[in-house]
């Protein structure tokens, strides 16, 4: 049996499927896995005169604009917020021009993408400035946590957590999103040596995609950070290992550290490092006073991630949300996984940059920040 695809994802299901060997012709859309970039395309365009990067962008901004009418319940749009492109870097801002985050993508130092200088409503930042600031802040892992960002320290024994193999970034950019949101692509390759060289090969893929934007949810005016990130193999399987760093994580400022008088709080009801480290939690809240009040940001894996996260918590300001480390907490259950050729891993997290909210609050604002989506 031989089969043509007609649509993108109808081909990824097919390779999920483990029937990419049959595919005998593809959509003028289809590319992924990268297998499918040689066969035979059986559509075209109708729209061969225009520059389709543009129009469709715009298209699917002004249909949003006239359906974005009746935000879904407990959610609703707040200041827009915009991202432009730079030489290293994605700069967002409010409408205003007021800073709201930079996504640095070509840090030499840092070696790999990492959303920084993050800052909730009102403006206060919440993670810890890159570099740290001489006898302000905390100077430990001064190249290993810049700020918000996916970390990976065992794809099939690489390792580019400690820098010990490179990142790839081979594309970057803001992208359309609703009415009022930022949003952010970012694309690398996960190398196997410790430099980016031609000879290096790929043992897996990223492909992240960063929205912000400022709402209502439960009630309390947030800003929110969605962060979804699909990792695919390269040509071998892809093995994450059941190790304590992997996952959403993010280095807070000072302020919001438990050893500077700060305060985590689990779902479970688990309290800084000591009541929260490599325990299963639904979200974990860091909330503390600055010059602007109490600032928090809570971290809130999504529901649909392969299992319940481990949060990798430290009381330095380090908190990392972990889908898949298990073992490495000291749990009896074994963690990891393992993608073949042709099949994907999606992880989604979303960070709430909240004001002075009582703790009772928490637990709405986590589920109504993902009942919304």
């Amino acid at each position: 049996m031989r089969i043509v695809s007609l649509v993108p994802a109808a081909t990824e299901i097919v390779h999920a499927l483990g029937l990419g060997d049959r595919l005998a012709g593809v959509s003028h859309e289809c590319d992924h896995p990268t297998t499918v970039r040689d066969l035979p395309r059986v559509t075209r365009s109708l729209m061969p005169h225009m520059n389709v990067n543009r129009v469709v962008p715009r298209c699917i901004r002004a249909v949003a604009a006239m359906i974005w009418l009746a935000p879904p319940a407990g959610t609703a749009p707040a200041a827009d917020l915009v991202a432009r492109a730079g030489a290293d870097r994605v700069v967002v801002t409010e409408a205003g021009g007021a800073p709201v985050a930079e996504f640095v993508f070509a840090d030499r130092a840092i070696g790999r993408p990492a959303l920084r200088d993050l800052r909730a409503p009102g403006g206060t930042i919440v993670t810890r400035p890159c570099p740290p600031r001489p006898g302000i802040d905390a100077d430990d892992h001064a190249t290993m946590h810049p700020g918000v960002m996916l970390c990976f320290s065992d794809l099939s024994g690489a390792d580019p957590w400690r820098h010990k193999t490179a990142v790839r970034v081979t594309a970057c950019a803001p992208e359309p999103g609703l009415p009022g949101s930022a949003v952010i692509t970012c694309t690398n390759d996960y190398l196997d040596t410790p430099d980016d060289r031609p000879t290096a090969g790929i043992v897996g893929r990223e492909r992240s995609r960063i929205t912000l934007s400022d709402r209502t949810v439960a009630g309390h005016a947030v800003r929110v950070v969605l962060w979804e990130g699909t990792l695919t193999p390269g040509e071998k399987p892809l093995v994450l290992g059941d190790v304590e760093e992997m996952g959403l994580g993010i280095r807070l400022v000072k302020e919001l550290a438990p050893r500077a008088g700060a305060r985590y709080r689990a779902d479970h009801g688990g309290v800084n490092e000591k009541g929260v480290f490599g325990k299963p939690a639904a979200w974990v809240d860091a909330a503390g006073m600055t010059g602007q009040g109490r600032v928090g940001v809570l971290l809130v894996p999504a529901p649909g991630n392969p299992r319940v996260c481990r949060f990798h918590a430290r009381d330095t300001g380090w908190l990392l949300a972990n889908p898949v480390g298990s073992r490495a907490y000291g749990a009896a259950e074994p963690g990891g996984a393992v993608l073949e050729p042709g099949q994907s891993l999606t992880l989604r997290f979303a960070l709430v940059l909240h004001g002075d909210v009582a703790d009772d609050a928490l637990a709405a604002i986590a589920t109504g920040v993902w009942a919304a989506r």
